[in-house]
């Protein structure tokens, strides 16, 4: 697997410093449907200095902490099938920094925590699987395998928790742009590639039928691979529709339900399913071929809210 490697220089400091106001013209450009009273909550989004990480983690990428706005910018809710009324009101959020794993957990390595964890299970999986990709997503894992993984995982780090992304953590992580030259910094994307979806190297039913190997992934705005399509992540969050209208401060849903929230798109969905706004909730019980998942570590001193 690929390390990824934070270069320093310019990339790193950013045009729209800590406590600078958005250019509100600049905004109306981005987000032309959005109300004037959700324009100044964008302004008043602040973006750190520096997004220099305090360590480098193979295959993980850093996001400093900092503010975001969580939820559907574009509002295409008069498109039919776009936007969805559990993904507002916007929230302006500020979240502890965070890494979060490149690409999606794979066969390979989900195998080598049955083999070492369960390995009672070992020939379930296998045949769940089917044809046995090694770079390919892992998938019809149930939430609480899916958190069994993390600490597993846990154990052979020191100093940080690992675990599934809260959905604010995926949300910024996927689509609110710091790293890089790219893309527009403290811009929000509605796909995890941009503006659009990257068509040649993003999964879904428009071209597919079964997940692809996270090699053949397209890299999105932050460096993820595959947040857009491929297979839907299990998140840490309680699924709750109303939860933004209810808690619009509250950082993640700890609130029991009878569903946990998904992020994505995968495979076998439409282009709209896809967005870095959209929610989705399912039993977490549920097997899916088209459900997988990707860690996110935090540091001790940010704890653990599961």
């Amino acid at each position: 697997m690929s390390i990824v490697v934070f270069s320093i220089p310019t990339q790193y400091f950013l045009s729209n410093p800590m406590g600078s106001i958005m250019n509100q013209e600049k905004l109306k450009q981005w987000y032309p449907n959005l109300s004037e009273k959700d324009l100044h909550m964008m302004a008043r989004c602040k973006t750190p200095e520096t997004v220099m990480p305090p360590e480098e983690i193979p295959e993980f990428i850093w996001i400093p902490e900092g503010q975001f706005v969580m939820g559907d910018i574009f509002r295409n809710m008069s498109i039919k099938g776009e936007g969805q009324e559990d993904e507002i009101p916007l929230r302006l959020l500020n979240l502890p920094g965070f890494w979060i794993a490149e690409n999606v957990v794979t066969n390979q390595e989900y195998r080598k925590f049955i083999e070492t964890d369960c390995p009672n299970q070992l020939a379930e999986f296998l045949e769940q699987i089917e044809e046995f990709q090694e770079d390919a997503p892992v998938h019809s894992v149930i939430w609480s395998k899916a958190y069994a993984y993390c600490k597993w995982k846990e154990k052979q780090i020191t100093g940080k928790h690992v675990s599934l992304p809260t959905e604010a953590q995926w949300e910024k992580a996927a689509g609110w742009h710091l790293i890089g030259a790219d893309f527009e910094v403290g811009r929000k994307y509605e796909y995890a590639t941009g503006d659009d979806v990257d068509y040649e190297h993003t999964v879904f039913n428009r071209f597919a039928d079964c997940p692809c190997e996270v090699s053949k992934l397209a890299k999105g705005v932050n460096g993820l691979k595959g947040a857009s399509g491929n297979v839907w992540e299990w998140c840490r969050d309680y699924y709750k529709y109303e939860f933004y209208k209810e808690f619009p401060h509250q950082l993640y849903n700890s609130q029991e339900s009878k569903q946990r929230v998904l992020r994505g798109g995968s495979w076998a969905n439409v282009k709209r399913r896809l967005r870095t706004s959209n929610r989705l909730g399912s039993s977490p019980s549920t097997r899916n071929d088209n459900f997988g998942f990707r860690l996110v570590m935090e540091p001790l001193t940010t704890g653990e809210t599961e």
